[in-house]
């Protein structure tokens, strides 16, 4: 029974010596790992001269599709955090001076926490908007002003599929004449 074990230990011992300095080669770059690499190429040779005849009938009839379906066109976007600080920033000023001109809001500052939803096909919605402390004259200023004019940005793309992504935004608003 002690000798097995010691034969175990023994085993167990050596393999992870061998690991430990197998790793260090691999780590210090005594090691190259490029013999996957040849034998993916000799793969991809060895396929290249089933795929000439197939990729022919492939581009051609890309080709037909194209011109069958002018409706899906690919959309351009344009970077979503630089549009919509451009927005937020633009809007924030016009709500800023409106909030002055109206009687309807409090002297003091509003923190605004505005929660929307970007569509699949990029047109913004809101979801909700919490004001502290509460005002109905903001929160609907908000709604009229901002976020009826709120930009179109790129969807979230998850595994090459357009998905709807929900964000926050923290608006500060102060009024200093009432």
């Amino acid at each position: 029974m002690n000798r097995l074990f010691l034969i175990a230990v023994l085993f167990i011992s050596t393999s992870c010596f061998a690991q430990k300095s197998l790793r260090d080669s691999l780590f210090s770059g005594k090691l190259k790992a490029d013999s996957a690499l040849v034998a993916s190429s000799k793969i991809v040779k060895d396929s290249s001269n089933k795929t000439d005849v197939d990729q022919l009938t492939k581009t051609s009839t890309d080709t037909i599709a194209k011109l069958n379906d002018p409706a899906k066109t690919e959309l351009r976007y344009s970077d979503n955090n630089k549009t919509w600080k451009k927005f937020t920033d633009e809007y924030t000023k016009i709500i800023t001076l409106e909030m002055t001109t109206t009687k309807k809001i409090k002297k003091g500052g509003y923190t605004v926490t505005l929660e929307y939803e970007i569509g699949t096909d990029g047109v913004v919605s809101t979801k909700n908007i919490i004001c502290d402390p509460k005002s109905e004259a903001l929160i609907s200023l908000i709604n009229e002003r901002m976020m009826a004019n709120a930009p179109q940005l790129a969807p979230q793309i998850v595994n090459g599929v357009p998905r709807k992504s929900s964000k926050r935004q923290i608006l500060v608003f102060v009024k200093e004449k009432n």
